[in-house]
């Protein structure tokens, strides 16, 4: 977690911790054994029940955020995202109503939005224990058959494609549950690494994306 707000890097942990070397394998070992994954979707039904929801929700927003990458990360995972002008990754996050994750997909930059939310949507499926999905908000980007059909075919659900409202009177106006994924984005910010992926892998970049929730939710569960 300190790697992770502080944005240091692994070298930098302060002499308090274990050596460096020993954190890393930890966390990478806990990424590569599927750890971290099943720790966010047990405290994902525990935040969502102690909400009074169910366990499983029935909407999901899902957007994309494409980031500079860091040194270290590999040529072949890195790409061009041409609409943003970023050379990097790209970060497919999937949230329900309370802005919480429900999945992530990191791609490279360059991967268009229905396939990295095909993908997204995927991991989700597969993992899913009584789905009860019945709609999916995105934005323009998300549009077309690919997206929709697979999240018909998947969850028989539909895709519902917002847009962005502005006029000169009021401005920007937040469209009616896509803000929330908004918010999900900024919560992210919050943590230093997470302003540039500095991860070697994507796996690795995935794994601090659900870290960062993994704090958010425990403190929501036990509050500081």
């Amino acid at each position: 977690m300190y790697v992770l707000t502080h944005g240091c890097k692994w070298r930098g942990l302060p002499k308090e911790f274990p050596p460096w070397e020993t954190v890393y394998r930890y966390f990478a070992d806990m990424q590569k054994r599927g750890r971290w994954r099943r720790i966010h979707y047990d405290l994902y039904e525990r935040v969502r029940k102690a909400a009074g929801k169910s366990p499983q929700p029935s909407l999901l927003v899902i957007d994309s955020q494409s980031v500079k990458t860091g040194k270290c990360a590999s040529a072949e995972t890195k790409g061009y995202d041409g609409g943003k002008r970023v050379k990097g990754r790209k970060r497919f996050i999937a949230t329900d109503s309370l802005g919480l994750l429900v999945d992530v997909s990191v791609t490279t930059a360059n991967k268009h939005d229905t396939k990295g939310g095909k993908k997204v949507i995927a991991k989700y499926r597969k993992r899913a224990k009584n789905p009860r999905l019945k709609k999916v908000v995105a934005d323009k980007g998300f549009r077309g058959t690919l997206f929709a059909g697979y999240v018909k075919q998947a969850f028989k659900a539909v895709v519902e494609i917002g847009q962005n409202h502005t006029t000169a009177k009021t401005g920007f106006v937040p469209v009616k549950n896509r803000w929330v994924v908004e918010r999900s984005f900024a919560w992210l910010g919050d943590c230093r690494r997470l302003t540039v992926d500095q991860e070697r892998t994507i796996s690795h970049s995935c794994g601090m994306v659900r870290l960062a929730f993994i704090r958010l939710m425990l403190r929501r569960l036990v509050p500081v």
